[in-house]
Protein backbone atom coordinates (compact mmCIF):
# COMPACT_ATOMS: atom_id res chain seq x y z
CA UNK A 1 0.00 0.00 0.00
CA UNK A 2 2.23 3.06 1.00
CA UNK A 3 6.01 2.97 0.49
CA UNK A 4 8.63 2.96 3.32
CA UNK A 5 9.45 6.74 2.66
CA UNK A 6 5.55 7.15 2.95
CA UNK A 7 5.54 5.69 5.97
CA UNK A 8 8.31 7.04 7.44
CA UNK A 9 7.47 10.91 6.06
CA UNK A 10 4.09 10.29 7.95
CA UNK A 11 5.37 8.64 11.30
CA UNK A 12 7.58 12.10 11.36
CA UNK A 13 4.30 14.71 10.75
CA UNK A 14 3.17 12.84 13.47
CA UNK A 15 5.50 12.80 15.72
CA UNK A 16 6.29 16.58 15.56
CA UNK A 17 2.15 17.09 16.07
CA UNK A 18 2.39 14.91 18.98
CA UNK A 19 5.91 17.18 20.25
CA UNK A 20 3.92 20.58 19.70
CA UNK A 21 0.84 19.41 21.82
CA UNK A 22 2.77 18.04 24.22
CA UNK A 23 5.24 21.50 24.50
CA UNK A 24 2.26 23.74 24.34
CA UNK A 25 0.35 21.65 27.53
CA UNK A 26 3.28 20.73 29.79
CA UNK A 27 4.48 24.30 30.92
CA UNK A 28 3.08 26.93 33.32
CA UNK A 29 5.19 30.02 34.07
CA UNK A 30 3.63 31.46 37.73
CA UNK A 31 5.45 34.44 39.89
CA UNK A 32 5.95 34.54 43.54
CA UNK A 33 7.86 37.33 45.03
CA UNK A 34 10.60 37.92 43.14
CA UNK A 35 10.98 34.64 41.92
CA UNK A 36 9.79 33.11 39.05
CA UNK A 37 8.59 29.46 38.80
CA UNK A 38 7.95 27.27 35.82
CA UNK A 39 5.84 24.10 36.54
CA UNK A 40 6.24 21.26 34.12
CA UNK A 41 3.28 19.41 33.86
CA UNK A 42 4.12 16.75 31.48
CA UNK A 43 5.51 13.57 32.58
CA UNK A 44 8.36 13.70 30.11
CA UNK A 45 11.19 16.30 29.70
CA UNK A 46 12.89 15.45 26.22
CA UNK A 47 13.79 16.94 22.63
CA UNK A 48 10.09 17.14 22.12
CA UNK A 49 9.42 19.60 24.84
CA UNK A 50 12.70 21.59 25.92
CA UNK A 51 12.29 24.30 23.79
CA UNK A 52 9.71 25.35 25.47
CA UNK A 53 11.40 25.05 28.34
CA UNK A 54 14.04 27.27 27.02
CA UNK A 55 12.05 29.43 25.88
CA UNK A 56 10.37 30.23 28.94
CA UNK A 57 13.39 30.48 30.85
CA UNK A 58 14.89 32.91 28.34
CA UNK A 59 11.37 34.68 28.76
CA UNK A 60 11.79 35.20 32.33
CA UNK A 61 15.03 36.60 32.17
CA UNK A 62 14.58 39.06 29.55
CA UNK A 63 11.55 40.23 31.72
CA UNK A 64 13.93 40.81 34.39
CA UNK A 65 13.49 37.88 36.29
CA UNK A 66 16.51 36.97 37.95
CA UNK A 67 15.35 33.92 40.19
CA UNK A 68 13.99 30.93 39.11
CA UNK A 69 12.49 27.35 40.21
CA UNK A 70 11.48 24.50 37.91
CA UNK A 71 9.05 22.62 39.72
CA UNK A 72 9.22 18.99 37.88
CA UNK A 73 6.74 17.30 40.60
CA UNK A 74 4.91 15.76 37.40
CA UNK A 75 8.35 14.68 35.72
CA UNK A 76 8.87 10.83 35.74
CA UNK A 77 11.16 10.53 33.04
CA UNK A 78 13.62 12.85 31.73
CA UNK A 79 16.01 12.71 28.69
CA UNK A 80 19.68 14.33 28.35
CA UNK A 81 18.11 16.46 25.72
CA UNK A 82 15.29 17.62 28.46
CA UNK A 83 18.44 17.94 31.21
CA UNK A 84 19.96 20.76 28.43
CA UNK A 85 16.95 22.94 29.27
CA UNK A 86 17.70 22.75 33.07
CA UNK A 87 21.70 23.57 32.28
CA UNK A 88 21.33 26.02 29.79
CA UNK A 89 18.75 27.79 32.64
CA UNK A 90 21.53 27.72 35.55
CA UNK A 91 24.09 28.90 33.51
CA UNK A 92 22.09 31.50 32.59
CA UNK A 93 21.14 32.79 35.78
CA UNK A 94 24.00 31.11 37.88
CA UNK A 95 23.92 28.49 40.38
CA UNK A 96 22.79 31.08 43.25
CA UNK A 97 19.39 32.07 41.14
CA UNK A 98 18.14 28.74 39.88
CA UNK A 99 16.48 26.06 41.31
CA UNK A 100 15.30 22.89 40.83
CA UNK A 101 11.77 21.64 42.60
CA UNK A 102 10.43 17.94 43.30
CA UNK A 103 13.21 16.37 41.25
CA UNK A 104 12.65 12.46 42.18
CA UNK A 105 12.82 8.85 40.25
CA UNK A 106 14.87 8.65 37.11
CA UNK A 107 15.14 12.66 36.55
CA UNK A 108 17.21 13.14 39.83
CA UNK A 109 19.36 10.19 38.63
CA UNK A 110 20.07 11.92 35.51
CA UNK A 111 20.66 15.46 36.99
CA UNK A 112 22.92 13.58 39.44
CA UNK A 113 25.22 12.47 37.17
CA UNK A 114 25.22 14.76 34.04
CA UNK A 115 23.68 18.25 36.50
CA UNK A 116 25.72 17.32 39.58
CA UNK A 117 26.20 21.07 41.29
CA UNK A 118 25.26 23.26 38.25
CA UNK A 119 22.16 23.93 39.97
CA UNK A 120 19.86 23.09 43.89
CA UNK A 121 17.74 20.47 44.44
CA UNK A 122 14.69 20.92 46.79
CA UNK A 123 12.12 18.30 47.51
CA UNK A 124 9.51 21.50 47.50
CA UNK A 125 8.90 24.49 45.28
CA UNK A 126 8.09 26.70 48.65
CA UNK A 127 11.63 24.99 49.95
CA UNK A 128 13.22 26.20 46.92
CA UNK A 129 11.59 30.04 46.67
CA UNK A 130 12.59 30.42 50.52
CA UNK A 131 16.53 29.09 49.52
CA UNK A 132 16.03 31.34 46.66
CA UNK A 133 15.45 34.45 48.55
CA UNK A 134 17.83 34.11 50.94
Amino acid sequence: MFTFATRAALALVLFAIAGAAVADKALSPKRTGTVQIIRVSGSDLTGLNRHTLTSLINQAKQRGSIKIVVDLAAVTHMTPAGMESLTAGAQSFGSDNFAVANLSGQPARLAQSEGAGLFAAYTSVQEAVSALKE
